[in-house]
């Protein structure tokens, strides 16, 4: 009797611990989604700066030029493909089909006049593109890894369609998060109840060299 007692009161400790775990995943690999997106962001913005501001012509290329320490998967998808955004895409604030993408013009090499980093500011208003362009998370946008991957790369998104526990750019869905070259990338705190209810120490506005997050 008494190892059945406390056979049942460790399954009812465990139980309880579950969504505690559950949470404490997800916090790890939205931290390391930012962490991947950022860098990437940042590869791009690096290769523009060294490459007559044009786009990379695939994640691959960052890599061998040492743009990229390595192909980041994205942590939140099961097959670890990102959504490849492209220049003059479909992109609207809200992360779904709508104006350009903010700061580059449709089929423009490189990074809109009006497009910000550090300093703050989200560009011009979006130019809408000379003909009709696929969503960034729509089909035939393609993936890091999968057929869609031909052109120019102006930044990833998730492809997760998960609510995240911080805002990003105030967003609330992984699918939504559109880490850009050339653009603020601002996480905020974790909305709603859980440990600390904190963002990411020294989470801010991206697009400087300064690394927001420990290199890994």
């Amino acid at each position: 009797m008494i190892v059945l007692a406390g056979i049942t009161v460790m399954m009812i400790l465990i139980t309880a611990a579950a969504p505690t775990w559950r949470y404490l995943s997800q916090d790890d690999k939205e931290q390391e989604l930012f962490f991947r997106g950022d860098q990437i962001a940042r590869g791009i913005e690096e290769y523009q700066r060294k490459n007559g501001n044009t786009f990379p012509p695939s994640l691959d290329v960052l890599v061998k030029g040492k743009y990229l320490r390595r192909q980041y998967k994205d942590p939140m998808s099961k097959d670890g493909k990102w959504r490849l955004v492209r220049p003059g895409e479909a992109v609207s604030a809200t992360g779904t089909a709508g104006g350009g993408v903010p700061g580059i013009g449709s089929g423009a090499s490189g990074i809109g006049s009006g497009a910000s980093g550090a300093t703050g500011g989200l560009g011009p208003s979006p130019r809408p593109s000379a003909s009709p362009s696929p969503s960034a998370f729509g089909p035939g946008s393609g993936a890091f890894g999968g057929t869609g991957g031909i052109g120019l790369i102006a930044g990833v998104a998730s492809t997760s369609r998960e609510t995240s526990l911080r805002m990003f750019n105030g967003r609330t869905k992984y699918e939504q998060w559109i880490f850009l070259a050339g653009q603020p990338r601002r996480l905020g705190k974790i909305q709603g109840p859980g440990p600390g209810g904190a963002g990411i120490p020294g989470a801010q506005p991206s697009g400087g060299s300064r690394p927001l997050l420990p290199s890994r």
